[in-house]
């Protein structure tokens, strides 16, 4: 008497899987960025977009004691994804999936550029498990590579 495995052969329950995994695999491969709208009032809001690549971000260091290496880089990528002559002048958000920490970033002089380099002086919100923390610094694009580099101060609280 001969065993019939559920896995020999290509059924007709195996076939349908097959058909529904190369759909799906498919239909979700179009779904490189989307847009989401950060802050209270979406509409009015400025959105960043993910999916994105963002611009390779080089932090000075050291940095201070409450702002970490990772937040500090996302504060810099998002500023970079945004265009850092660019930024809104009500500041945009940004987020930290890796450690959860999020907060705002704004411009606060005007753009000083020279042939190599755009830059501006920036002061950036971080709400983290530590608590919520501001710190100043300064965001330079070299407009060759790309590259944005992020310096940061740790800023007094008003």
């Amino acid at each position: 008497m001969s065993r019939i495995s559920p896995y020999h052969g290509e059924g007709p329950l195996l076939q349908k899987q097959t058909v529904l995994a190369a759909l799906l695999s498919v239909s979700l491969a179009g779904c490189g960025s989307i847009t989401i709208p950060f802050g209270d009032h979406a509409d009015e809001s400025p959105a960043i977009t993910t999916g994105s690549i963002g611009p390779a971000v080089v932090v000075q260091e050291p940095l201070p004691e409450a702002l970490s290496y990772s937040d500090a880089a996302r504060i810099g990528q998002t500023a970079g994804i945004a265009g850092i002559d660019t930024l809104p002048k009500d500041g945009i958000d940004w987020i930290n999936e890796v450690t959860g920490s999020a907060g705002k970033v704004r411009p606060l002089s005007q753009i000083s550029q020279n042939a190599t380099r755009t830059c501006r002086d920036i002061e950036a919100t971080v709400t983290s498990v530590g608590g919520v923390h501001r710190f100043g610094g300064t965001l330079c694009k070299d407009q060759t590579s790309g590259v944005v580099q992020m310096e940061a101060l740790a800023t007094e609280p008003s």
